[in-house]
C-alpha cells in the first residue's frame, strides 16, 4: 500500500504540474493575444485572416489536457520507477561526474532530443501514419497555444518515447532532463501561439517557422532546431505550392523553385 500512495502522489504532482505549465503558459498568450488584443490581429497574428471555430479551441483545450494528463500518468510512474532501480543514465550527485561533463552533456541530450523529434515528426508525415494520425493535430492550420499536445494519442506516445530515450544511454545530471523537459514544452507552446515572435535564444527559429508548418504541412518539421531541415532540405521553399495532399510541395518548374524561406 505504502509503494502504491507512493506511485500516486507522484502521479499526482506530475499531473499537475503538467498542466499547471500548459494552462499557465497558454492562458497567458491567450488572453493577452487572443482576447485583449483580438480586435487588431494584422499586428500580431502569423494567420491574421484565419481562425479556429470555437468548437474548435475547445478540442484543442480537452485534447491537450487529456494528453498532459496522460503524460503526467507515464512520467509519474517513470519517476517511481527509478526509485525502484530502473536502470538509466541519468545520476543525482552533481559532484560524480562535475561540471564539464554537465555541461557537454547537456548540449548533447538537447540535441539529441531535438534530432530524435525531427525524425519522429518527419515520419509522422508518412502517407499513411499522416492520414490515419498525424492529421489530427493538422487540423488546426492556424494555431492557437492550447493546440501544442492537441494530436492523437499515438502521436503523443510516439513524441513522448523519443524524448525519453536519451535518458536511457547517456548519463546526464537529472536537474538536466527537467530542465530540457520543461524548455521544449514551453517553446512548443510559444511555437504553436500562432502570434509572431522571434527568440532571444539564437538556436530557437521564430515562431513564424512551426506556424508556416501548420499552414503549408509538409515542411519545417524541425522542433527547436532548424539544423535538421536545412541539412535535409525540407525548408519551406519559397515558391513551391503546399498542401494536405502535396509532400515536399510542388513547383511550376522555375528555376527559383528551390529557394528556401529565410527564418531569423
Amino acid at each position: 500500500m505504502d509503494e502504491f500512495l507512493r506511485w500516486l502522489v507522484l502521479v499526482f504532482w506530475s499531473i499537475v504540474g503538467g498542466l499547471v505549465i500548459v494552462w499557465g503558459v497558454a492562458g497567458y498568450y491567450h488572453l493577452r493575444y487572443y482576447v485583449l488584443r483580438r480586435h487588431e490581429p494584422e499586428t500580431w497574428k502569423c494567420q491574421p485572416k484565419r481562425w479556429l471555430r470555437p468548437e474548435q479551441q475547445r478540442q484543442a483545450m480537452r485534447l491537450t489536457t487529456m494528453n498532459m494528463t496522460v503524460g503526467g500518468l507515464l512520467s509519474g510512474t517513470f519517476i517511481w520507477s527509478l526509485d525502484r532501480g530502473l536502470p538509466t543514465g541519468l545520476y543525482f550527485d552533481f559532484a560524480e561526474r562535475g561540471w564539464a561533463w554537465f555541461l557537454f552533456s547537456s548540449v548533447v541530450f538537447f540535441v539529441l532530443v531535438d534530432l530524435l523529434a525531427y525524425y519522429a515528426h518527419r515520419a509522422m508525415h508518412h502517407k499513411l501514419v499522416f492520414r490515419q494520425v498525424h492529421s489530427w493535430h493538422h487540423r488546426y492550420v492556424a494555431t492557437t497555444p492550447f493546440v501544442v499536445t492537441a494530436m492523437h494519442p499515438v502521436e503523443f506516445l510516439t513524441f513522448q518515447a523519443v524524448t525519453f530515450i536519451p535518458m536511457f544511454f547517456l548519463p546526464i545530471y537529472f536537474g538536466t532532463a527537467i530542465a530540457v523537459f520543461v524548455y521544449i514544452l514551453v517553446f512548443n507552446i510559444i511555437d504553436h501561439s500562432g502570434v509572431k515572435l522571434s527568440s532571444r535564444w539564437p538556436w530557437q527559429g521564430p515562431t513564424s517557422f512551426h506556424d508556416d508548418h501548420h499552414a503549408h504541412f509538409h515542411c519545417n518539421f524541425g522542433q527547436c532546431l532548424l539544423l535538421w531541415d536545412r541539412l535535409h532540405g525540407t525548408l519551406r521553399r519559397k515558391n513551391r505550392r503546399y498542401g494536405a495532399d502535396v509532400y515536399g510541395g510542388r513547383g511550376s518548374g522555375g528555376s527559383n523553385d528551390d529557394d528556401f524561406v529565410s527564418y531569423k
